[in-house]
């Protein structure tokens, strides 16, 4: 009698164990194919929508701006690594706005006379780099710029005017310091790889607390060459910003955003510190994929003081709001895409 209810309880056990991790398996994760092909989806939709807001936006700004075509192009850059390049139907139109805009915004024959916003030429030449734009004159002019900015530790002042864009002295050192490493000319390459040994142990020994400093110490880190020790370290204090929802926060009295949330998992996957297998990865993508609205985009309410007069781009929320929701859906699309395998 005693063995009969030995095995029993055992059996019982053994059933328990089963079924709990049945429920967590299928609670936890999508089946890989499907959900590859969910994320794909979500990628070409909200591609296709952003390349049709660029468009409006250049032909009435005549403005490549960060916050639209720039950061499409970053984004058309990771589609084609994906055997994703066929949806790209805009590219030479950005590249033109993006030229356009560097010419625009510095005098030619005077290097240090450009627009007092020092982000605009960084995230511009890194728009270009990921179109495998050649460097030229234009670049060439920017890039003097960019190196001028720089300090004698190998970091970058932020202005602070424009948030989330125009702030954080790290954000901006680690958008500089790629531009410099990328388009370097040959006469400059010595320069360029002083500052990226100067500007990775600046970046190494900061310690930030908002979300995007630390999402840009880990990018910069990465395209410094840190150790992957020390990416581990900065990544590690990323992921424990992550919320419940599976998403992440601009600041600590915000809810979860697709800025936050897209701009922290393109930066765990470009320094190789958190994957597919990762559950906190797999979380964010998920987070991602539920929050996308039916139109393709991720919409925010803005928190940056208007400085630029407003343009509509016919981007949804279609109000003052389009601006900063083109950008979160750029980091959303480019965190997706991102997660996507490489192309065979």
């Amino acid at each position: 009698m005693n063995r009969t209810i030995l095995y029993t309880i055992m059996l019982l056990t053994c059933c328990c164990i089963l079924c709990t991790t049945l429920v967590s398996w299928k609670s936890s994760s999508i089946p890989p194919e499907t959900n590859l092909v969910a994320i794909q989806s979500s990628v070409e939709k909200g591609f296709a929508l952003l390349q049709t807001s660029g468009a409006i936006m250049i032909a009435k700004s005549k403005c490549a701006s960060c916050h639209h075509s720039t950061m499409t192009a970053m984004v058309a850059g990771v589609m084609a690594k994906k055997g994703l390049a066929a949806l790209d139907t805009t590219a030479v139109m950005r590249q033109m706005a993006m030229v356009g805009t560097l010419d625009f915004i510095g005098n030619p024959n005077l290097n240090n006379q450009f627009v007092s916003a020092k982000f605009l030429a960084p995230y511009v030449l890194l728009g270009l780099n990921a179109q495998n734009y050649p460097g030229d004159f234009s670049t060439d002019i920017a890039l003097d710029y960019v190196i001028s900015q720089a300090l004698p530790n190998g970091s970058f002042r932020s202005e602070f005017a424009r948030v989330p864009f125009e702030c954080g002295d790290v954000h901006l050192t680690a958008l500089s310091i790629r531009a410099i490493d990328v388009y370097a000319s040959p006469a400059k390459k010595t320069r360029a790889k002083q500052l990226v040994q100067q500007t990775r142990i600046w970046l190494e020994q900061q310690h930030p607390t908002q979300q995007q400093e630390i999402a840009f110490q880990l990018m910069g880190m990465h395209w410094c060459g840190s150790n992957q020790g020390l990416k581990a370290a900065v990544a590690e204090k990323l992921l424990a910003m992550q919320n419940k929802d599976g998403g992440w926060s601009q600041l600590p009295t915000m809810a979860s955003d697709a800025y936050a949330t897209g701009q922290a998992l393109y930066a765990l996957s470009l320094s190789g510190t958190a994957d597919a297998a990762n559950a906190s990865y797999q979380n964010g993508i998920a987070y991602l994929l539920r929050t996308q609205d039916k139109e393709g985009a991720w919409t925010m309410v803005t928190r940056s003081n208007p400085i630029q007069p407003f343009v509509n781009t016919q981007f949804p929320p279609y109000d003052d709001n389009q601006f900063i929701s083109a950008a979160a859906s750029n980091w959303a699309v480019l965190a997706l895409a991102s997660s996507l395998p490489d192309k065979k």
